[in-house]
């Protein structure tokens, strides 16, 4: 019940019903007003008619000397006239009733509303209540007119007031009786528009947006099979078919992430498969591989600076140290240690990273504009593991720059909303440091930019394509994440994410 309250449907429902009746009362009520004004105007209008006939048979019993007969003659009008209450006529200066219908009222004085509509002249009709009805009345003057001057004398202008009051009882019925059948009549049109706008609401509106709310809830359970029927030409329809679409359009996304998540599942199920081989196989490398680096050491410094076979030992050397580093990225990437998060700066950071780094850059004319202040309060990191990520990025910057170039470093804040659009992927952390590091280099192919975090994608000639994969990796682990946006000719911009964490995290090593 109370989702019917809260709905629209019905909300638009009382309130067009609620439209309805306040017009159609106020036009029943103007009516009613109407016509009671029209049937109090008719009951005035009779007590003019009344009045003047009564004035005119009396000038003429007047006229003819009858004028004892003047309250015969009123008592049988108002006794032939249920309508007609009273008829008195009172003197013009004492006020006192002469003749009335009533006899027991001869010798009262006439009543003070009627005696002031006298004395200001006013002859149009009134209302007045008496004992509570209402009456119609007239305050008429009888003039002392030439034909009367020989009972009469000239100097005597009003022989007498003729007061007629005229029920309104009848028309107070015929309202009674209009108002009830008007008040009948709304109540009687209310419910049938009522009926008209809960039946036509029901098939125009709350049939199709039923359906609309059934099919929402079969595809928000997970059944993407079901279409709305598209049978109408209305709003209704319009929203159906855009529905459908979006059904049409969510459904192929569907698709296309379970056949995405199933390529990363198999692909992460060779990962691990080959991430174990790999940890077997470093391990089986690298203790004869160190050996043999012992052995060639040891033959190396036996030789003399003058001998031919010096340079080849040299080599042989240098390509187990090859050999060496590419077996310990191996063991990195497929048994990469969990983060210890201890307070570190970003600033004491990258000094380190770039004491390894600054002769390679000085011989190579590389600039490198180190922005980072040493401000920058302290944030939950692993410090090793970060440096190492710095040493990747900065070194393939420098790689980049063989006919020198800058490499400009340099530190901002963000919020979660700002990191959230770069990186595409969900944060918990609501503030961030990011790390940006800038290079003038050649840049890279707009096709290699989807694979450059990708295990073993690599341009060189050297490297194993496992650097900017485990650095992805080891800042994702701390809650980040890096962002590598360039062009080819102008240079790269490597980004990296770390949080600015209130607590230590919960470390989950990897398997």
């Amino acid at each position: 019940m109370m989702k019917l309250f809260k709905s629209v449907r019905f909300r638009l429902l009382i309130l067009s019903l609620l439209a309805v009746f306040v017009i159609t009362s106020m036009v029943v009520l103007s009516d009613v007003l109407d016509t009671n004004e029209r049937l109090i105007a008719a009951q005035k209008e009779k007590s003019v008619l009344l009045s003047d006939t009564i004035k005119q048979s009396i000038m003429l019993l007047m006229l003819e000397n009858r004028w004892k007969e003047l309250q015969v003659l009123i008592e049988d009008l108002s006794k032939n006239n249920p309508e007609l209450k009273e008829v008195r006529i009172f003197h013009p200066v004492s006020g006192r009733i002469i003749i009335s219908n009533e006899t027991e009222d001869i010798g009262k004085r006439i009543y003070e509303k009627d005696w002031n509509r006298f004395i200001k002249q006013e002859e149009s009709p009134f209302v007045i209540k008496k004992h509570g009805s209402m009456f119609a009345t007239r305050v008429l003057p009888i003039k002392n007119m030439p034909p009367c001057y020989r009972c009469h004398p000239p100097e005597q202008k009003t022989l007498g007031v003729l007061d007629v009051e005229i029920s309104l009882a009848v028309a107070h019925e015929s309202i009674k009786a209009s108002t009830y059948k008007h008040i009948t009549g709304l109540v009687v049109g209310f419910v049938v528009i009522s009926m008209i706008f809960l039946i036509g609401g029901e098939r125009l509106i709350n049939t199709p947006l039923r359906e609309l709310i059934n099919v929402m809830k079969k595809v928000e359970s997970g059944d993407l099979s079901i279409r709305i029927k598209e049978m109408r030409n209305d709003e209704f329809g319009y929203l159906s078919g855009a529905f459908n679409h979006m059904i049409d359009t969510l459904e192929s996304a569907k698709k296309e992430i379970e056949r995405c998540h199933m390529q990363q599942m198999e692909r992460a199920s060779k990962l691990a498969s080959l991430g174990e081989i790999i940890s077997g196989i470093a391990h089986e490398i690298k203790n004869p591989l160190a050996g043999i680096s012992c052995a060639i050491q040891v033959f190396n410094s036996e030789l003399s600076d003058d001998d031919s076979r010096k340079p080849v030992i040299t080599e042989v050397l240098n390509q187990v140290n090859r050999l060496d580093r590419i077996v310990k990225d191996l063991l990195s990437y497929a048994k990469p240690k969990p983060p210890m998060f201890v307070p570190s700066r970003i600033s004491e950071i990258l000094e380190k990273t770039l004491f390894f780094v600054y002769p390679e850059a000085k011989k190579q004319n590389i600039v490198i504009d180190n922005q980072v202040s040493s401000e920058i309060p302290e944030i939950l990191m692993d410090p090793d593991q970060v440096q190492q990520v710095f040493l990747n990025i900065t070194i393939n910057a420098i790689h980049a720059m063989p006919n020198g170039g800058i490499l400009t470093i340099s530190v901002s804040k963000k919020d979660r909303q700002e990191v959230q659009d770069e990186i595409k992927r969900l944060v918990q952390d609501d503030k961030f440091i990011a790390v940006n590091f800038h290079d003038t280099g050649k840049g890279i192919l707009p096709e290699d930019l989807t694979y450059i975090f990708e295990p073993f994608f690599t341009k060189k000639t050297k490297g194993t394509g496992l650097g900017l994969s485990i650095s992805r990796k080891i800042i994702q682990e701390h809650g980040g994440d890096i962002t590598v946006r360039s062009e080819v000719g102008k240079g790269s911009l490597f980004t990296v994410y770390l949080p600015i964490k209130s607590s230590q995290p919960t470390v989950h090593g990897s398997q």
